[in-house]
């Protein structure tokens, strides 16, 4: 049977040609694809699907059929069709393995098998936590090893397989063919004759919020690719949980792409059996993914789902994703049952951009792995399955078994942020898997969080402390709120340093306080006190003004010069910087902080009496924790399973 077919790029998708096969012009044969300094590139013809004489490789986007001339050389070493035995060994029960490559006209065809190792310096955050061309690659080594005598391979009248007769216990394996006439490859897969152990039935539990477009293409995607598509494997075994935290969405905006196929009789089904909405109150992300692990797995329980994929509304979603995660769960171990998978995060402007695989939460500062990855390159690919102490992944796309849905070990109600990341931490009882080809796009705003944030990343980063075994100290936390108070204070961000103080304060007034607090009051809370932005033509501005400070280039001692500056007379009126960047004041009487995607920022002031009762409020703020933290711990640790039931939950999100 397929467990994972070979993938073409879509232009609605991903038209990274290199994320899905690589290529060589006619050549040398002899070791071309082994050497990692080849120039490999594809004519890149996603839009002209007509072919052109003289082209030596083309691409068919409607048919999805790669055409290559005599001599050419195709390599599927990529994200999406390198095949990753080393985990399909450990986390599977899969006995054997082919490929099978359907291709017109005659090819040689060689198994490679590659096993990549990383650096520490590369998962370093001063390495790579900047834009994608700060990105360092030399920590990145990878072997490659051809295996043809390991590997049968036999021509049949639809192309060739090739049986694989070791399964590998680290790496990936990928074929490379070679063109002996001009061939067409219209595909393929990996297959075993091993049968599946595991019944998989999916819930889609899907969070929104007044983005009608992204989540109904979502939907619709769903509906025409796995619901109406006798080809996926999915078709019975999948339905959708929508929680409409806008109470803005009805059944009908997602009949279009169901009346299509209902006109063109590919599907007959009634489509409330497969798509479930559900109005909800605006609770946040954790409110809404919630509500649909409550329906799809409590209050149907009749449908027996064996896991929940929790996924955002905003993502750009290939459903070919979906049915891969489905092939990999069916052959779980019986140890690894009660494992996540998580979803690789892509960029959605730089669909080439790896922007994390994975993180790991240690108590005050994320770390995240692979971040900003350029998944064209080959030597990534390989790197990219070397798996590393992960304890969560994101909800962006993120399966949970049912097993772990109690009625006593729901989220924790954070309305959003750290909400993902708690409950990794307190399930990860065999770690959360990750596999190259599962992922999904999402839009990114780098450093341009509402300073309504600083109250959700602190008290949300306290409450997902509770528990664990490395328990925050007293002493962690003061360290914490200096470093963020004394860098918004010194920058003039006085609103955002008050709503640390405001979260530390919430945290340690208890549990109590917490599950009585009202989640949409408390919101609107927190954005009324958000920076206004204004355009510079509203505040008469030039913005010839703008000067940039990058992070990677600010020594220590610069800190020090500029909070010497903060105490002096200004020299500036006005310093302007964009809100990417640190916006170090330099005696500035005020700084207009500039988004350059906006096209417009927000203006804040040197303020000395505001300064020192933030000065003042902070070392009050640090004798309550030194006073309370051991105590307020226990109370919420004790308290946990209240704030995570089912009861509590429906109460709180007044289901009735």
């Amino acid at each position: 049977m397929l467990i994972q077919k070979i993938l073409f790029p879509r232009e609605e998708i991903c038209n990274e040609w290199k994320m899905y096969f690589q290529s060589k012009i006619p050549g040398n044969w002899g070791g071309a694809i082994d050497d990692r300094n080849d120039d490999l590139y594809v004519i890149q013809r996603m839009k002209n699907n007509a072919r052109k004489a003289g082209n030596v490789i083309e691409y068919d986007a409607n048919k999805e059929v790669i055409s290559a001339k005599k001599g050419a050389i195709i390599s599927f070493e990529s994200y999406f069709n390198a095949f990753s035995v080393g985990k399909w060994n450990k986390y599977t029960t899969i006995e054997d393995l082919s490929i099978r490559l359907d291709i017109k006209g005659d090819a040689s065809i060689r198994v490679f098998h590659a096993v990549g190792s990383v650096d520490d310096i590369v998962n370093d955050p001063k390495c790579n936590g900047g834009m994608m061309n700060k990105v360092k690659y030399d920590g990145l080594h990878v072997t490659r090893k051809r295996i043809d005598k390991e590997c049968s391979i036999k021509k049949d009248g639809n192309g060739y397989i090739i049986k694989i007769n070791k399964i590998y216990s680290e790496g990936i394996i990928y074929p490379v063919i070679k063109a002996e006439s001009d061939i067409e490859i219209m595909g393929g897969g990996y297959e075993t004759k091993t049968s599946p152990n595991q019944k998989v039935n999916i819930a889609l539990g899907i969070c929104t919020f007044k983005r009608e477009d992204y989540v109904t293409s979502n939907v619709g995607k769903v509906i025409r690719d796995i619901v109406a598509s006798k080809e996926s494997p999915l078709r019975d075994n999948l339905e959708v949980y929508v929680s409409d935290n806008g109470q803005t969405l009805s059944m009908s905006d997602f009949e279009s792409a169901y009346k299509e196929l209902v006109d063109a009789k590919k599907i007959n089904l009634k489509l409330d059996k497969k798509i479930h909405l559900f109005k909800n109150m605006n609770a946040g992300g954790a409110g809404g993914f919630t509500r649909t692990m409550i329906e799809a797995l409590m209050k149907r329980s009749r449908n027996q789902f064996s896991h929940i994929i929790l996924m955002d509304d905003d993502i750009v979603l290939d459903c070919r994703v979906i049915e891969r995660t489905y092939n990999f769960l069916r052959f779980l171990k019986e140890e690894y049952q009660d494992s996540m998978i998580g979803g690789e995060m892509f960029e959605l402007d730089y669909r080439f951009i790896q922007f994390e695989a994975g993180a790991t939460f240690g108590g005050i500062e994320v770390k995240f792995y692979n971040k900003n990855w350029d998944m064209r390159l080959r030597d990534t690919v390989s790197c990219n399955e070397v798996e590393n102490p992960i304890n969560y992944s994101g909800w962006w796309y993120s399966v949970i078994p049912s097993s772990i849905v109690k009625e006593d070990n729901l989220p924790i109600p954070l309305f959003i942020h750290y909400d993902d990341i708690e409950y990794g931490i307190r399930n990860d009882y065999n770690g959360t898997i990750l596999l190259n080809g599962i992922c999904v796009w999402h839009p990114q705003g780098v450093n341009k969080a509402p300073i309504s944030m600083n109250y959700y990343d602190v008290r949300n980063m306290l409450i997902a402390n509770v528990g664990r075994k490395d328990e925050l100290s007293a002493s962690d936390l003061i360290y914490h709120m200096k470093n963020r108070v004394v860098g918004d204070v010194i920058r003039y961000r006085y609103d955002a340093a008050e709503r640390v103080f405001e979260a530390i304060d919430d945290f340690y007034k208890g549990p109590k306080f917490f599950m009585k607090l009202n989640p949409i009051e408390n919101h609107k809370k927190m954005m009324d006190g958000n920076y206004k932005f204004k355009t510079p033509e509203e505040l008469e501005m030039n913005l010839d003004e703008l000067q940039s400070v990058k992070d990677d280039s600010i020594p220590r001692w610069w800190y020090v010069w500029d909070a010497l500056c903060w105490a002096l007379p200004t020299v500036k009126e006005v310093r302007v910087s964009s809100i990417r960047d640190h916006g170090l004041p330099f005696m500035a009487r005020s700084i207009y902080f500039y988004d350059e995607d906006k096209k417009a920022g927000y203006y804040v002031e040197r303020n000395y009496k505001r300064a020192f009762a933030c000065v003042i409020r902070f070392f009050r703020t640090a004798a309550m924790i030194r006073r309370k933290h051991k105590r307020v711990m226990k109370m919420w640790a004790k308290a946990k399973k209240n704030y995570t039931s089912r009861k509590y939950w429906e109460k709180y999100l007044d289901i009735k």
